[in-house]
């Protein structure tokens, strides 16, 4: 560079030019050599995040968003709806496994009873009964879990939770294509369906009907999302809608078959 620089500057004396001129000359040409070099560099590679642990799932993979039922402020009783789906199709029938989840000292244990659980699914089946879709419970049992896993649930961490029963750390005697749980707390929401699972969680103590929120879940699990225009519907998060349209009908039975088969 430097041999380089004398040579231009023997050849500018040459053709007569003045001091002032030979500077200002070499400033632009350092600038155009430093473009030049700048320009002729890749760009750094950005570092990227490695995707974060799906949630293992407890039975036949229903892949879902994880999607939680926010508390309202001024819940709105709605009837449920007089079924809508065409009579003459199949009834589909569901099985379904309810855990009641207790801790050891009883202070975070669900004060929910079986009797209770029975009750919330006679109504669910009601507003199910839209798509012709039945849930059948097969077992109805209380599960005791370690306290810090309940602690967990509340912060929303159910992958410590479910973990632990693929683990055998909680004990779970059977399963079923659809799993709920119903624990004390849950942090804030109503209920949730965890994303990549076939479960779902119910608090104890909803500002929403017991089976509208059930329901919602369940929804979920079959494939349908947030609706975000009608409060009447089932999937319009935070009220006691429970209208399904013809579309989520169709989703819904077309998931639950899928769900039934093990292909989804």
């Amino acid at each position: 560079m430097l041999l380089l620089s004398k040579v231009v500057s023997i050849y500018l004396v040459k053709r007569g030019m003045t001091l002032l001129k030979q500077i200002s000359f070499f400033i632009g040409l350092l600038l155009f050599v430093g473009m030049a070099v700048a320009c002729s560099t890749p760009p750094a590679v950005q570092p990227t995040l490695d995707s974060p642990e799906t949630i293992p799932t407890l039975a036949p993979t229903a892949a879902t968003v994880a999607t939680a039922e926010p508390e309202p402020t001024e819940p709105t009783a709605t009837a449920i709806p007089e079924p809508t789906a065409d009579p003459e199709l199949e009834t589909i029938v569901i099985p379904i496994a309810i855990y009641i989840l207790d801790d050891a000292d009883g202070e975070l244990s669900s004060g929910r009873t079986v009797a209770d659980i029975e009750q919330i699914y006679e109504r669910v089946n009601e507003i199910w009964s839209q798509a012709n879709i039945e849930l059948e419970v097969q077992t109805i049992q209380r599960a005791t879990v370690p306290q810090d896993l309940l602690l967990r649930l509340n912060n929303r961490d159910f992958f410590s939770f479910f973990n632990a029963v693929n683990s055998g750390d909680i004990d779970l005697p059977s399963f079923a294509p659809i799993v709920g749980f119903y624990t004390q707390q849950l942090g804030g929401p109503n209920g949730i369906n965890p994303s990549n699972s076939n479960a779902f969680f119910v608090m104890d103590t909803p500002s929403v009907f017991d089976e509208r929120v059930t329901s919602h879940e369940i929804g979920h699990i079959l494939g349908l999302h947030h609706v975000l225009d009608d409060a009447g519907r089932l999937l319009y998060s935070g009220t006691n809608g429970m209208a399904l349209s013809d579309e989520e009908i169709v989703v819904a039975r077309y998931s639950a078959e899928g769900l039934l088969n093990r292909v989804r």
